[in-house]
C-alpha cells in the first residue's frame, strides 16, 4: 500500500481530483477553508484514523476518550478529526501533537481547532486546522468515537464521508479523500494520466496551440 500512496502523493491532489471526474464520480476534497497551520509542511498522505468529537458540557478531568484513541494511533496513518459542531476550542495543542508525532502520525487534518501554534509550526508533523484558538476544549467539546466513519466539510458539497482506512492526501492545492476501495484502481488511472499531462505540457511548451493539445491529449 506504501508504494500506492506515494504515487497519489507525487502525482498531487489535483491530478487525483481530475481522475475522479473522468470516472464520474464527485473528487472527495475537503473544504477549503481547511489551511496549513505551517504553509512549509503541507504535503503528506496516509490511510485515515478517524476521530469524532462534540461539543458537550462536562466536568471530571482530562478527556480519556481523546487520549485514549491517540495512544492507540498505528505508525503512518493521518489523524482526521471530525470536530462536528466544534466552535472556538481546540481538537489538541502541543503535548497530544507530541504524542502523535511520536507515534508516527504523518500528519493531522483538524475539521476543528488547534492551538499552541507556535509549537505546532516548529513540530515534523504536518497540521491542517480550520482555525486555531487559545480556549482548551475540556469542558466543552470530547472525543465520542475513533475509527468509526466520521464527516468532514467539504469544497463541492456539504460533507465528506470518511471511513478509517481511507487514503487522505495533502499538498499546496488542498486535501483530498481517495477512499480504499478505490485505491488500485484510482492509483492505476493516476499512472496514466500523470503521462498523458507531462507529454500535453511538453507540446505546450513548445509552442501547441491549446485547441490542438485538447483535440491530442483529451483534457488540459
Amino acid at each position: 500500500m506504501s508504494d500506492l500512496i506515494g504515487h497519489l502523493l507525487t502525482a498531487g491532489t489535483a491530478v487525483i481530483s481530475d481522475v475522479f471526474d473522468s470516472m464520474g464520480r464527485m473528487p472527495l476534497v475537503l473544504d477549503i477553508n481547511l489551511k496549513p497551520v505551517n504553509a512549509s509542511m503541507v504535503r503528506f498522505a496516509g490511510p485515515a484514523y478517524t476521530i469524532e468529537g462534540r461539543a458537550e458540557q462536562w466536568s471530571g478531568g482530562g478527556d480519556r476518550a481523546k487520549l485514549g484513541s491517540i495512544d492507540a494511533m498505528p505508525v503512518g496513518v493521518v489523524a482526521v478529526w471530525s470536530g462536528t459542531d466544534a466552535r472556538g476550542v481546540c481538537c489538541f495543542g502541543d503535548l497530544l501533537a507530541t504524542a502523535m508525532q511520536t507515534r508516527g502520525c504523518v500528519g493531522a487534518v483538524v475539521d476543528g481547532g488547534v492551538r499552541d501554534v507556535t509549537f505546532l509550526r516548529s513540530c515534523a508533523m504536518p497540521v491542517v486546522a480550520r482555525y486555531w484558538t487559545p480556549a482548551q476544549a475540556i469542558g466543552r467539546w470530547r472525543v465520542t468515537a475513533s475509527q468509526t466513519t466520521v464527516r468532514v466539510r467539504g469544497a463541492l458539497e456539504d460533507w465528506v464521508a470518511v471511513e478509517a482506512g481511507d487514503i487522505v492526501v495533502s499538498d499546496e492545492d488542498g486535501v483530498i479523500v481517495v477512499p480504499q476501495s478505490l485505491l488500485t484502481t484510482v492509483t492505476g488511472r493516476i499512472i496514466q494520466w500523470a503521462q498523458v499531462e507531462s507529454d500535453s505540457r511538453d507540446a505546450i511548451r513548445k509552442g501547441m496551440p491549446l485547441l490542438t493539445a485538447l483535440d491530442k491529449y483529451g483534457h488540459l
